[in-house]
């Protein structure tokens, strides 16, 4: 990996055996923490029209029509950050994701 993630970027990320590689949204990122982590939320074409959930708009690096769903909220470590998507995401799609953990986690 040539440069650490960044808050409201998205990055192809390898999850190991639990999950499959995919699209993730970095929603936070410090090397000043403790662990060498990151929180994102997963890409998925899955949607279930739950306040938890954010509809993408299409881009051409994304094949199918995606979502972000803040359930999928995690800790990934640096080390499993395969590539940076070749687009980014307008700061409206950030702040939808932002709002819909804030959703989930009642805060």
């Amino acid at each position: 990996m040539n440069t650490l993630p960044q808050s409201g970027e998205v990055w192809f990320v390898d999850l190991g055996f639990v999950g499959k590689p995919r699209y993730a949204l970095v929603l936070a990122a410090r090397t000043d923490a403790r662990l060498a982590l990151a929180s994102v939320v997963l890409i998925t074409t899955q949607f279930e029209g739950t306040p938890y959930e954010v509809t993408l708009p299409r881009v051409p690096w994304l094949r199918e029509q995606s979502y972000l769903n803040a359930q999928s909220l995690q800790p990934v470590k640096f080390t499993e950050f395969v590539r940076k998507a070749p687009g980014k995401f307008d700061a409206g799609v950030v702040d939808g994701a932002q709002a819909a953990v804030k959703r989930w986690l009642k805060i």
